[in-house]
């Protein structure tokens, strides 16, 4: 709009200074009379000389261009906005032209007579729009916004969905539909509160819908308030047997105290040991057959920004320790990195016998390639000892994964390439009383290469299986099959029983032993 003022403006005063130096008797030329007059229905301003004057007139948008066979004298143009407020929005005049700014929705009729004119202001109808055509364009760009909502969210790009989907429900609060979908928008990218509040909202404004209903019981079987008991028999050829009962849970602080965003997690593992030699830390060998305890605590934050604070407190006979964990989640993403010092470690024999403990630093990513492709890579650092010899063995530890999706619907089936490599940097040495060398925990470089295929499916709507096959090449040990089943039957929504076995090659502890295991479990959501 500026362009074409000002390029009027200053045709307007090189021709009133051009018209100026060639008549210098026009001061006396008779100066025009201004009437000015408005009401809520309209305005007007006429212009008029006491001789005949011929007007040329021009539009083009919002300015109106004036410009007269004679000069406009000195009456008081610049009051035009002031006076003509709502009707002309500004105004430039030179020598014989005037250019008026009409404002907005504004539309100007002139009319000419012999000695001036006479300018009619009035609104402009064709911008003139009824509430039902308002309404009913906000409800068609309402409409628009969801389906691109939807769009979005089928194609992966959540973050947005999400930005769309808060902005109509800032808009429309009662929306009940953008209530639902951004529900599912905030499931997926983790947020399980926002979503879960999300899910209520949708189930006032539509009592009973039934996707809410089945959105809302999907998330609090996934993260409600559970309590689960897991017992499992572990055998290692020629070596140990171990009974493992492990009890644990989660308790969601934000209902129970008022600690929105926060959960606490606990668990309590008794292990039955039965080995006929194992390694003291004095290098005899002694039978073992009892039990070993430990505990876990853990707070855990969620952050507005899909951000995760894990803060856990570790317990043992003779040991304590304490760790922290910090995760950022993405929509095809998630990046987690910890550390964790005095660490009850029952990964070796040695460790149950003599208070086995682990320093560790690690970080892992995940990142979700495409619908069919995921890819998972990590990396640690460890450091392992036993009550009273904190420094026996160091590694760094290497995992990765592979996998694609061959069938997502039906039984979902994959196959994967995994990768979990422990290199053994340092490993302490003592000398028994015989004046043997004896390292008192044999951790021993692993590196197994695995191919995998896993089927996960539905029985029927209360029983699950999956299955797990594959072979395992250790490079550095033994290699050989490996291979998991697990059976799931949930009666009702609360309670859940299942029962798993597996088989693998056990290479941490040096021996390359087949582990056979057999469990079950039991899980009580309230």
């Amino acid at each position: 709009m500026c362009g074409p003022i000002w390029r009027n403006l200053l045709r307007v005063l090189l021709l009133a200074a051009a018209l100026t130096l060639a008549t210098p008797a026009a001061a006396q030329a008779p100066s025009a009379r201004i009437d000015l007059a408005r009401d809520a229905a309209g305005a007007s301003l006429a212009l008029g000389w006491p001789v005949p004057v011929v007007t040329e007139v021009r539009q083009e948008g919002r300015e109106l261009s004036l410009a007269f066979s004679r000069p406009l004298g000195t009456p008081p143009l610049e009051s035009i906005p002031e006076r003509l407020q709502g009707w002309v929005d500004n105004v430039l005049y030179g020598y014989d032209s005037l250019l008026l700014v009409l404002a907005e929705g504004v539309s100007a009729e002139v009319l000419r007579n012999g000695n001036g004119l006479r300018i009619a202001f009035s609104p402009d109808r064709r911008s003139r729009r009824t509430e039902e055509t308002e309404a009913a364009e906000r409800a068609a760009q309402r409409r628009i916004d969801y389906f691109t909502a939807v769009t979005l969210m089928d194609s992966g790009e959540v973050r947005q969905a999400r930005g769309l989907l808060a902005g109509l429900l800032a808009r429309d609060p009662a929306d009940a539909q953008s209530t639902a979908l951004l529900a599912q928008a905030e499931e997926r990218l983790g947020r399980w509160r926002q979503a879960m509040r999300l899910y209520d909202r949708g189930l006032e404004l539509t009592p009973d819908e039934p996707s809410l209903v089945a959105g809302k019981a999907r998330l609090l079987h996934d993260r409600g308030d559970r309590l689960q008991v897991d017992h499992d028999l572990f055998r290692v050829r020629n070596a140990d047997v171990q009974r493992v009962t492990r009890i644990s849970g989660v308790t969601d602080l934000g209902r129970a105290i008022g600690g929105a965003g926060s959960s606490l997690l606990y668990s309590l593992e008794d292990r039955q040991v039965d080995v006929d030699v194992v390694q003291r830390l004095d290098g005899a060998p002694a039978p073992l057959h009892g039990s070993r305890r430990r505990a876990e605590l853990t707070l855990l934050h969620d952050w507005p920004e899909l951000e995760q604070s894990r803060v856990s407190l570790f317990l043992a006979r003779g040991t304590a320790g304490a760790g922290y964990s910090h995760g950022w989640r993405h929509e095809d993403s998630e990046t987690r990195t910890g550390i964790a010092w005095n660490e009850p470690s029952f990964a070796f024999l040695e460790g149950l016998v003599g208070g086995g403990r682990r320093d560790r630093l690690f970080l892992q990513h995940e990142e979700r390639l495409s619908p069919r492709w995921i890819v998972t890579v990590g990396a640690g650092y460890n450091r392992y000892g036993l009550a009273g010899a904190r420094d026996l063995a160091r590694s760094a530890t290497v995992e990765g994964s592979v996998r694609y999706i061959l069938n997502q619907e039906g039984p979902l089936a994959s196959v994967a390439y995994l990768l979990d490599a422990e290199y053994v940097g340092r490993r302490a040495e003592r000398l028994n009383d015989q004046g043997a060398a004896f390292a008192p925990l044999p951790a021993a470089t692993r590196e197994v290469h695995g191919l995998q295929i896993a089927i996960d499916d539905q029985l029927t709507d209360y029983v699950r299986y999956a299955v797990q096959l594959g072979y395992a090449y250790d490079r550095r040990g033994k290699s050989g099959p490996q291979g998991a089943v697990s059976l799931g039957w949930e009666p009702n929504d609360n309670l859940e029983v299942g029962l798993r076995a597996s088989h693998a090659q056990s290479t941490a502890r040096g021996t390359a032993n087949a582990v056979d295991a057999a469990g079950g479990y039991l899980i009580w959501r309230y």
